[in-house]
């Protein structure tokens, strides 16, 4: 027999973030929630005098998407809710020459940039190529941005990518405060802040809550190549984070642009590559990991509607890990279990332990105009993983493992409206379909999962 979840349908309006009571953000006030980045400044002549009326543009280089404001009086500039990635920053004025520079924008930045225009025609260029580069005089949190160059380029095992926020200050492996559980829970990697408990945390994907409302901690997220980059917050945050006291994990994902790219890959592992781990049993040295899957984007309308998706599988098989204790004893287990007429334990080298998933993402862009634009992305994430030791410490023999099956799909979008340069009007909703742990669990007969 087998038990699924229905869906439930569980229609979440994330961050109270409706437009019903319209979030209404002042860029400066609501910089670090942002899953998109601001980008103001001040406009000045070769004197030090305020440019005001100067037209400035950011366009950016993979999408041709483009904002654009005018300085004010006193020449300052905000441009909101820029989408993370390259852009070209034009300023223009009647009298004085075009200046242009090239930047880059990351997630929740609240950047500077200044202009100093000189009298004439001359067209000036400069490139800023380090985000670094770029003063954020008001952001007093203490983060660090993951960048699409590390997820791509830095190795890490099992393509965990959010591992990568463990390249952040003070930021480790929690334990979980539950370890009867910690395998039949959301098989993710525990981020513990400064040594804070890992249910204190909070994980965004695209400004969605992605924390589990089962066991208080991360639920599963998309295949690494779907990922763009992502915001590891670690200290002095706002209230706007709501529950969170530990750390933060901002990621947005990753979209289409004005030229189609894709990807085939696979990475493996086996036991003739690794080496022979003490704790395993005798002859049982098995190890395959395949890890496999394909990406592509592109454009719909140039300049307007862009497409990306991806697919990625995983299928393990490894030997289980026993304690110490357990290797040395087991033949004296069998024989106690024999005195009270209970089943042997198998051979301890015969048993295999599987973890295959089915990793799916698909993202959906488009630009009404200069001013308003949405995003719609589905992720699934499909698990099978059989022979889990509960304990996950060694100590458990293989009739306590359990198998572990579920299903965690979500739909999520955004709708963003700049109404005036001071004022971003943001809807964001996510619909979710979680199957809890151990719901996809096989009661009767033997069965086999499908």
């Amino acid at each position: 027999m087998v038990i699924r979840s229905k869906w439930n349908y569980s229609f979440q309006i994330l961050q109270v973030v409706l437009c019903a009571t319209s979030l209404l953000i002042s860029p400066n006030s609501a910089r670090s929630q942002a899953v998109t980045a601001t980008l103001s400044g001040r406009i000045t002549d070769a004197s030090g005098g305020s440019v005001a009326k100067a037209n400035v543009t950011a366009s950016n280089l993979a999408t041709g998407f483009s904002r654009s404001a005018q300085s004010s009086d006193n020449g300052e500039y905000s441009i909101p809710a820029l989408p993370a990635g390259e852009y070209k920053v034009t300023v223009e004025f009647s009298g004085f020459g075009k200046q242009t520079k090239n930047i880059t924008l990351q997630v929740g930045q609240a950047a500077e940039l200044g202009f100093t225009l000189s009298p004439g025609e001359m067209v000036q260029k400069v490139e800023v190529e380090a985000t670094a580069e770029l003063a954020e005089p008001t952001r007093t949190q203490v983060s660090t941005v993951i960048t699409e160059n590390q997820i791509v380029n830095l190795p890490v095992n099992g393509r965990e990518f959010i591992d990568f926020a463990l390249l952040s200050p003070a930021v480790t492996i929690g334990d979980t405060t539950a370890g009867n559980t910690d395998v039949i829970v959301e098989p993710v990697t525990k981020l513990s802040f400064a040594g804070q408990n890992i249910h204190y945390n909070f994980i965004a994907v695209d400004g969605a809550d992605d924390i589990s409302t089962a066991s208080g901690i991360q639920r599963g997220t998309p295949p690494q190549e779907s990922v763009q980059e992502f915001r590891v917050i670690n200290t002095d945050y706002s209230v706007e984070f709501g529950r969170a006291s530990a750390g933060i994990v901002n990621i947005i994902t990753r979209g289409g642009t004005n030229e189609w790219h894709g990807i085939a890959y696979e990475y493996f592992r086996n036991n003739k590559l690794d080496a022979i781990n003490l704790l395993q049993a005798t002859g049982a040295h098995a190890l395959r990991q395949n890890q496999f899957g394909a990406a592509i984007g592109g454009p719909i309308q140039k300049d307007k509607t862009f497409i990306f998706g991806n697919l990625e599988l995983q299928r393990r098989g490894e030997s289980p890990f026993y304690n110490s204790a357990v290797l040395q004893n087991i033949k004296f287990i069998n024989e106690v279990k024999a005195v009270y007429g209970l089943a042997q334990e198998p051979a301890l080298s015969s048993v295999l332990r599987t973890n295959n998933s089915d990793n799916g993402f698909l993202r959906l862009d488009h630009s009404f105009n200069q001013k308003e634009t949405m995003f719609v992305r589905y992720f699934i994430n499909d698990g099978r993983l059989l022979n889990q030791s509960p304990l996950n410490d060694g100590f458990d023999l293989p009739s306590a493992f359990k198998d572990n099956f579920y299903r965690d799909q979500s739909v999520a979008g955004t709708l963003a409206s700049v109404l005036k340069p001071s004022t971003v009007n943001e809807l964001r909703m996510q619909s979710l379909d979680t199957a809890a742990p151990g719901t996809f669990k096989y009661l009767h007969h033997g069965r086999k999962p499908r």
